[in-house]
């Protein structure tokens, strides 16, 4: 009788398979609550965009004293009208795929778009450095140019550093 010996590689290998199973499912449930938060903001920003196109008609109703403007600016609020109802009803594995078919489509307005939402997230982000006090220097406030203290003669500003200036 020929006894079956048992593997290691095959042991190792359903364990293996079997933490992947476990991380696969976690990663399915993270995207799951991903793709519920996504729709939840999906929907806000539908509302957003339906309240810029309502907002973008009464303008565009308001400009009486340009008429070929007033046009335009109401074409622009269809336009926001489409957009909004396209983002409500389209699921988002569906716009991402449009998404990436405009950018096979249209490469120049791709780039275009990515530089300026870059610009626009660098100046979003942007942020002046903050002066720490551990620098030891404190800024002392410029006397006013009416009292005449603190400024340097015509003589000082000459001679600096021992030389004097013709």
């Amino acid at each position: 009788m020929a006894k079956t010996r048992k593997s290691r590689s095959s042991g190792t290998y359903k364990a293996a398979n079997a933490a992947y199973d476990g991380s696969r499912r976690i990663f399915d449930d993270v995207l799951a609550l991903a793709g519920t938060l996504a729709r939840g903001r999906k929907d806000l920003g539908a509302d957003k965009l339906h309240s810029l196109a309502s907002l973008t008609r009464d303008y565009a109703a308001s400009m009486t004293d340009l008429p070929n403007l007033r046009v335009q600016v109401a074409s622009a609020a269809d336009s926001l009208e489409g957009v909004a109802d396209y983002v409500m009803h389209t699921e988002i594995e569906q716009m991402v795929g449009d998404a990436g078919t405009f950018a096979r489509r249209h490469p120049l307005a791709t780039l275009a778009v990515t530089v300026a939402a870059g610009m626009a997230a660098s100046r979003l982000f942007h942020r002046q450095p903050v002066k720490s006090a551990a620098s030891g220097r404190k800024a002392r406030p410029r006397p006013s140019s009416a009292s005449g203290v603190g400024k340097r003669s015509n003589q000082a500003r000459r001679t600096t550093n021992g030389h004097a200036h013709a």
